[in-house]
């Protein structure tokens, strides 16, 4: 799973320069421990840019993307992942015993859980058209199929590293 994790940023910083920050050090030279403190030293927005544009340049190669589509792809993508996730942040319970809740309490999030489902859906279906615009139906289903993936292998991480010893961002995206 480290493997991974460390090839998906490896990826990352040989194809992403971003002209406005200083260039990244070469994660391919340096030891594990050289990239976790590298990564450590991130602001939490950098981690989160940094992983968006690894899962970018992965779902590029994983969907055979040609060149030409690729700047409109992750653009596309990168505004589906901020719409997902402003509606995710309007869900935002209280970390809350359940058995604290009173009856008309756990209601209440049970139907706002239902609803912020209907919501990422049919923000989903919205997106699904806008991705059919350069995507072929099949690569617009390995793009969700890879998304669940990389969702699972995320919460894969946070149930080794254990409840409260996470990143703060990775207990965050996996909660969404």
């Amino acid at each position: 799973m480290k493997k991974l994790i460390y090839l998906f940023l490896f990826y990352f910083s040989i194809v992403s320069i971003n002209a406005q920050e200083p260039p990244r050090p070469d994660l391919k030279t340096m030891s594990q421990e050289q990239r976790r403190e590298y990564i450590r030293s991130l602001s939490p927005e950098q981690r989160q840019k940094l992983m968006e544009d690894a899962a970018a340049i992965m779902a590029i190669r994983k969907l055979k993307i040609p060149e030409e589509k690729q700047e409109t792809f992750k653009k596309l993508l990168s505004e589906y992942a901020q719409s997902q996730k402003a509606i995710k942040d309007k869900f935002k319970p209280a970390k809350v015993d359940d058995q604290e809740l009173s009856d008309a309490e756990a209601k209440k999030m049970l139907d706002q859980s239902f609803d912020l489902g209907l919501q990422l859906l049919n923000n989903r279906k919205v997106y699904t058209e806008k991705f059919l615009k350069i995507l072929t139906p099949q690569q617009v289903l390995k793009l969700f199929n890879h998304e669940g993936q990389m969702r699972e292998k995320l919460m894969e991480k946070r149930e080794k590293l254990g409840n409260g010893q996470g990143n703060g961002q990775a207990e965050k995206d996996n909660n969404n």
